[in-house]
């Protein structure tokens, strides 16, 4: 299918996809090391924020969330600290786990933490736990309960037993379109899905053969048969990271895809978001084809990405397309997407500044906004009102300032602003969630009262000072 024939299907209606599986909270702990400890020669970390995202099954379903569509999610998850956080991102994002995710006193949540310096990855610590078999059971249970009415079925399924008591036949006969991604595949093999997801190693386990090198579509393809018996499922679309994806149906029958090129630590949850775009489309009664080409555009995405990612649908449209997705915008365009945005069940981000001489306290600010909604806005004040509000003019024109931050890959719409606050933006675009600095209390903001009057809510969030990349210093902490 034609790029714009894919569009024109996705913007057809909001299709309801269930997520089933194991869920867990990925931590990023960011800084600078410039000393090393003298308990042994290792960095010390200097944590500058933390950033927590929804992982694993939780992932996927804020991709499919990003993308428009009405996600419930069924899983387990702690009730402690990393659970809070967990279901405040979920939450944020329009996720529905009332009813769904299984929560019990005295319980852990499942965590992945990523240490970072100077955008480094240094470390990864997991403090993962299986889930309890009572908590299995009462998966399977609210799954099938929330199972009516969804156009698709998800199944993420990486080991840690969420989903060990599922009622596999009743979610089978109660499904449109079912995806499988786990870490085993030949255990849901009975299940018959529409698609089943493995990576190039998972391919080989499941065949007992050795990791493929070199040609590895080539070896997929000549393993069809064997493969497509092994997951059970109609379809198999093994996924090569670098090299896209093949997906293997009936005897004869290939399509491939091909990736974007990306530095490997933004790879974090490409494989999630590109379940999600196959799930989506699918869902929408896509071609399994045309679906897997959402999927590679939804990955290409998040791979521009840091830390764990989501495509929205501004920038899926662009992908597809082959255009740029992000561009020194206008007001009327801003609003134009803003609408179609909600339209989709999205939720729309709004931000402002100056943003003069972009460091990376700009760069995690918007970052972290972009987390918090499917379209992220960011208006620049022109150069005449900057100077107004600072008394002295931007050392980089207006232009220039939108043009950098437009390049950004967190940021869907960037627009020149001539106004002193952020109040006719507000009432033009009526976001749903305006956000600002830290620095910033509710009641020292002029665009509260706009923002409360357009039926949004104000959020703040914290600040990454600018901070120059100096090598580590060889002394020992004292």
């Amino acid at each position: 299918m034609e790029a714009e024939e894919i569009l024109a299907a996705l913007q057809g209606r909001r299709p309801r996809i269930l997520v089933l599986g194991d869920v867990l909270l990925d931590r990023w702990c960011e800084g600078g090391a410039e000393r090393l400890c003298r308990e042994g020669p290792v960095p010390v970390l200097d944590v500058a924020r933390v950033v927590d995202a929804p992982g694993g099954a939780g992932n996927t379903a804020m991709n499919l969330a990003a993308l428009g569509a009405d996600v419930v999610l069924a899983g387990v998850a702690g009730d402690d600290g990393p659970g809070a956080s967990l279901t405040a991102c979920l939450d944020r994002a329009g996720i529905s786990t009332r009813g769904t995710l299984v929560q019990r006193a005295g319980r852990s949540t499942s965590v992945k933490s990523r240490m970072l310096a100077g955008g480094q990855l240094l470390l990864r610590v997991d403090s993962c736990r299986p889930a309890e078999p009572d908590e299995a059971r009462e998966v399977s249970d609210r799954a099938l309960a929330a199972l009516a009415g969804a156009d698709a079925v998800v199944v993420c399924d990486y080991g840690l037993g969420a989903l060990a008591a599922l009622d596999r036949a009743a979610v089978r006969s109660g499904t449109h379109a079912l995806v499988v991604d786990a870490r085993r595949f030949h255990e849901w093999a009975s299940l018959r899905a529409d698609v089943a997801t493995p990576n190039a190693q998972e391919a080989a386990d499941l065949l007992g053969e050795p990791t493929p090198h070199g040609d590895r579509r080539a070896w997929a393809e000549g393993h069809a048969r064997e493969l497509g018996s092994a997951t059970g499922a109609e379809h198999t679309l093994v996924t090569l990271d670098r090299d896209g994806t093949v997906l293997l149906g009936p005897p004869g029958s290939v399509h491939a895809t091909a990736a974007r090129p990306a530095p490997e630590q933004n790879a974090v949850g490409a494989g999630d978001t590109f379940v999600a775009g196959l799930a989506y489309a699918l869902a929408l009664g896509l071609p399994v084809e045309a679906a897997a080409d959402v999927g590679q555009a939804a990955a290409d995405v998040v791979v521009g990405l840091p830390g764990t990612s989501t495509c929205t649908g501004e920038r899926l449209a662009a992908a597809l397309r082959g255009e740029p997705a992000r561009r020194v915008s206008t007001l009327a365009a801003a609003r134009e997407a803003a609408a179609a945005a909600r339209a989709a069940g999205q939720t729309v981000v709004l931000t402002n500044g100056v943003f003069d001489g972009l460091h990376r306290g700009h760069t995690a600010f918007l970052e972290d906004a972009a987390r918090m909604g499917g379209l992220l806005v960011v208006g620049i004040n022109s150069d005449q009102s900057a100077h107004r509000l600072h008394g002295t003019p931007p050392s980089a024109a207006e232009d220039d300032r939108a043009a950098v931050v437009a390049a950004l890959a967190s940021v869907d719409h960037a627009l020149v602003f001539d106004s002193d606050t952020a109040v006719p933006l507000i009432e033009a675009l009526a976001p749903d969630v305006y956000v600002k600095g830290g620095d910033y209390l509710p009641g020292m903001l002029a665009e509260a009262g706009a923002v409360e009057a357009a039926g949004g809510r104000l959020e703040t969030l914290g600040w990454t000072e600018r901070a120059d990349r100096r090598p580590i210093d060889t002394r020992v902490d004292r």
